[in-house]
């Protein structure tokens, strides 16, 4: 069987647990900063715990063979910049990379079909990220406080979880059709989030999913949106004027709540609109 290979570089010399590979380690050597760790067979999986804590690392490169990164597999690397994995794996596991606050190039092949949750959590350094097309649910706290600043959601998403890019600093979103609901606090306290598109597709946006996105002023709802959650979008002191589609059947409590500057509010005279949906002084119905 093939050897495969794992390189790194850190600031000293990086100590491997056996137990958390699953083939064995033929061979371990670092100088001048970069290390090489051989293995006795192809390497599939990063055993959960694998790098866990290790503010040793710099940068990590992994072999084409490995399939899998367990759980909390470099998580809390504190000086990780960069992860290169190779064009075959799978499979990210839960809190792989969260709280590594400098980490800022990382790229996952279209292969990769599971992201766990948190992965990405707290990744502040992380302005740019494809997310795979093999990815069909965004799980919750994914990439919750990442350094995002810009974000394309494949159609092939069908499904975003609770608080899953709350707090990113993306500034435009396109939502795609393929995805029935916004999960709850997905999009929370996206401050510099300006213009929202929602593709004929989406159904419910869920409670607090766009709450607090201080600088949104744009929303095009499309025409397949019916329900609209509590205080999807409260707080959102930017919006001026909303027109709801008709497709819109019920807005729950305070869905734009503390909308402080919001004057003009077009709703169809058959949607349903639950106390406290509106603070404004009008409310058009057509």
């Amino acid at each position: 069987m093939a050897n495969s290979t794992l390189k790194y570089q850190s600031t000293a010399i990086v100590d491997v647990d056996t137990a958390c590979f699953d083939v064995p380690v033929l061979s371990h050597t670092y100088a001048d900063g970069c290390g090489t760790i051989v293995f006795d067979g192809c390497l599939t999986r990063l055993g959960d715990n694998a790098f866990n804590k290790n503010n040793d690392l710099v940068s990590v490169e992994c072999p084409h063979s490995l399939l899998v990164i367990g759980a909390r597999a470099f998580a809390q690397c504190e000086n990780l910049e960069s992860v290169i994995v190779g064009n075959n794996l799978q499979q990210v596991g839960e809190f792989a990379f969260a709280q590594c606050t400098k980490l800022s190039r990382v790229a996952l092949p279209d292969s990769v079909t599971a992201i766990g949750m948190y992965a990405f959590n707290t990744c502040w350094s992380l302005t740019s990220f494809d997310i795979p097309k093999g990815v069909t649910k965004i799980e919750e706290w994914t990439f919750n406080a990442a350094g995002l600043t810009r974000l394309t959601i494949p159609e092939n998403v069908k499904e975003i979880g609770y608080r899953a890019f709350a707090r990113t600093h993306i500034q435009s979103l396109v939502i795609p059709g393929s995805l029935r609901q916004i999960g709850e606090i997905a999009f929370w306290t996206c401050s510099e989030l300006e213009e929202l598109k929602i593709c004929d597709g989406v159904e419910v946006i869920g409670r607090k999913a766009f709450a607090d996105c201080k600088s949104l002023r744009s929303i095009d709802w499309g025409n397949t949106v019916t329900l609209i959650g509590e205080q999807a979008f409260e707080e959102n002191v930017a919006l001026t004027k909303v027109v709801i589609p008709p497709s819109v059947k019920e807005i729950k409590w305070r869905a734009f709540g503390k909308c402080s500057q919001l004057r003009d509010v077009t709703v169809s005279s058959g949607t349903l609109i639950d106390e406290q949906a509106f603070n404004c002084f009008e409310i058009k119905r057509v």
